[in-house]
Parts: structure tokens; sequence; C-alpha cells
């Protein structure tokens, strides 16, 4: 009788036996890790204190008015952060034309008074009338206090004054000379070429401006005033360009100021990244220092734009606007100590700027709560829900985004 044969193992047997336990592991550490995507590396929020810090630059925003006058010269009467009250000068200007048109007239004024002069000694034998003596010696007064003006012993408001006063002096001079005149004839096309330089003259003459408003006066401009006045209306590609050409000068080709009408109110707009956790929330209050000023400041932020090029904040700031009357941009570090609720940031996902957290419900399930960030310290984050109709709390269970859920 014939045995039955053995069973006889072959090297393809261990082959295949070696890919099925290798499909085994990979089944089994794939369907760990699927576990671990599906329940998310799970954990529940806690209570925490962090403390935050956000640094950026930062577009400073103040009530203000800018005005340009055209003018070939100015005489600030007032130094840089000067308090005005509405009324007050802040300087004299001179227009293109004002200083050769001035010298010329007196120039022919002089030529004229010669000649009057000689005329006038034919006519009356020698003498001249003790008006005209008069007026010389007023004339010559107010010469005396125009150089000393000239030479900064009066103020220019006084020396425009004096100006105008030397012209109406000479003016009057000449008026009387003429009239005493046996004939006038002789000097009217002089009086004629006269009359129009002065006409042209009190058309172009030198002004005075005034201030419009309450406030402090500034004689910077970056151009950007109109642009920034009105701070609900600020936008993330406005504040980056601002940032990116923050240059603020003088203009020379003509005469520009400021008036800065609330004194004790401004605002900082700065723009933070889409994708991190380094945020502020709306309504709170922080403490922030600018680099270059020793005092502190508080400001509470007032809008909170999110967009996916980036997030701007707008920090309300009540305190004295004059030590950043003369900057666009700052540098801001912005410190807080946050009390709330934390998750870790790898556990916050980013949706056009917006954070969200994925919150476990009665269900079972994950739902995407929009929140808020209260502060973080690039590990942690204090989060808070979006919507106040929806309540985050202490146990509540929070998972990690999953790859495909990212932006």
């Amino acid at each position: 009788m014939e045995q039955g044969r053995g069973f006889r193992a072959t090297k393809r047997f261990y082959l295949l036996l070696l890919i099925s336990a290798v499909l085994l592991v990979v089944f089994v550490v794939g369907a760990i890790y699927l576990m671990k995507k599906v329940t998310g590396n799970v954990r529940k929020l806690s209570q925490m204190t962090l403390y935050t810090e956000v640094e950026s630059e930062a577009v400073v925003v103040r009530s203000e008015r800018l005005f340009s006058e055209s003018a070939s010269e100015s005489h600030i009467l007032l130094e840089e952060g000067a308090l005005v009250s509405e009324g007050d000068p802040i300087a004299v200007l001179y227009p293109y034309s004002y200083e050769s048109t001035l010298a010329n007239i007196c120039a022919k004024e002089a030529a004229l008074y010669t000649h009057l002069e000689s005329l006038m000694r034919t006519d009356t034998g020698g003498t001249l009338p003790a008006a005209v003596v008069q007026y010389n010696e007023q004339i010559n007064a107010v010469s005396q206090q125009m150089r000393a003006a000239a030479n900064g012993e009066k103020d220019p408001v006084e020396y425009a004054k004096l100006e105008s006063r030397m012209v109406h002096l000479l003016s009057e001079r000449r008026a009387l000379m003429i009239e005493n005149l046996k004939d006038k004839s002789l000097v009217a096309d002089a009086v004629a070429e006269l009359d129009t330089l002065k006409q042209s003259f009190e058309t172009n003459s030198a002004r005075t401006v005034v201030s419009e408003y309450n406030g402090y006066v500034s004689f910077y401009s970056d151009a950007n005033e109109d642009n920034l006045r009105d701070v609900s209306q600020l936008t993330v590609p406005l504040i980056k360009r601002i940032l990116n050409s923050p240059s603020i000068s003088m203009d020379n080709e003509s005469f520009n100021y400021r008036i800065v009408t609330d004194r004790t109110t401004f605002y900082l707009a700065f723009v933070q990244s889409a994708k991190r956790a380094d945020r502020l929330m709306p309504g709170l209050t922080y403490s922030f220092t600018v680099k270059g000023v020793k005092s502190a400041y508080q400001g509470r932020i007032i809008t909170e734009r999110d967009t996916a090029d980036g997030i701007l904040y707008v920090m309300q700031v009540n305190a004295d606007v004059r030590p950043l009357l003369t900057t666009r941009v700052v540098e801001i570090s912005v410190q807080n100590n946050a009390t709330g609720l934390y998750v870790p940031v790898d556990y916050i996902q980013y949706t056009n700027g917006v954070p969200y957290l994925y919150v476990k419900t009665t269900d079972g399930s994950f739902q995407k709560i929009a929140v808020y960030i209260a502060g973080s310290d690039g590990e942690n984050a204090i989060v808070s829900a979006r919507d106040s109709n929806i309540s985050l709390f202490a146990g509540l269970k929070v998972r990690m985004p999953l790859d495909e859920e990212g932006e």
C-alpha cells in the first residue's frame, strides 16, 4: 500500500509567505495611520495664560487735513507741532512775482520822485512842500524798520505789513507831488506805468496763511493724508503699499502744511500673515511700545479684516499724537498676557485668512468652527468662537485638521 506524499515547502512558498507578511504589516500600519487621521490626534480644550508678543511695522493714521499753497517763498511763523487755534497765523507766503514786482515798483518810484522833486523845486523856487518832507521822513523810518526785519529782528508778518506800508506811502507822496505840479502831463506816462505795476503787486502781494482748524500744525506730508482719512476704508493692499514707501519729505515747490485736528486719538494699521497664529482679537486692549518712543501705550483692536493676502488690524490709541506727528511708519511691539482656552497652533486651519478649529459635536462628528485668536506664543494659541451663538469650553474635544482639509 502506497503512503501519501508529505508537504514539502518550496522557495516559492516562502516568498509568498514573506510577501503576505509584508502586506499585513503595511495594512496594519496604514490602518493605524488612517485611524489617527480619522480620530485626528484628538485633545481637549483647557484653560491657559500665555504671554504673547506681536511685532510689526504699522502705518500711523491721524485725523488731519492737508493744505497746499503756491508760493515762491514762505516764512513759517510756528514751530513743528505747535498747537494752533482757528485763525492763528501759520506762515507768510510770497508769490513767484512778488519780490521782483516790489523791487521794480520801488525803483520806478525813486526815479519818478527825483523827476517830481526837480519839477516841484522849479515851480516853488527851490523848496519842497512841508507835507512832502513829512512823507520823506515816514518813508525813511519804514525803510529802516524793513532793514531790521530783513535781518531777523522782526517777524515776517511785521515785514509784510511794512512792505505794504511802504508802497502806500510812496503812492501817497507821489499823488501829493503831482497834485502840486503846474504841468501834470510831464509825468503822465511814468504814472501810468507805475499804476500798472501797483495793480499787479496788489493782486499778487504777500499774504498770511491762517489756520482753519484747532490742532497741531505740521509742515511735512507724504501725500497719503487723503487716502487714510477714513479708517473704515483701509485695505491690506493700501497699507502694504504705504509700508513699502513710507518716506515723508517737505515739498519745496509749494508750501504744504497739515492740521492734525484730533490731538488725543490716533490709529495704527498693520498687516499680519494669513497663515500664522500671531494674531490679536477685536475688542481687546493691548499694551504696546513704539521703537524710538519712550512712552508705553495701550490700544484697542477695532478692526480685524481677514484676507488670503494678509490680516489687516486697526488699533485705536487714545494718547497724545505729537510724538508720532512727523512719521508715517513705525515699528511696534504688542504685548499681552492672554487667558482662555488654548490649543496647539497645529490644530488651527486657515481658510482665506480665517482661523478654524475642528470641534467634536454631540453626534461624534467634527464640525469646522471659525475662531478668534487672542494671542499666541508660537506653540499654543488662545482661541474663542467667532459666532456668539457657539460656546467653546474646557474639556471640549478638538482634532488636528487632515491634510486634505488644508488650504
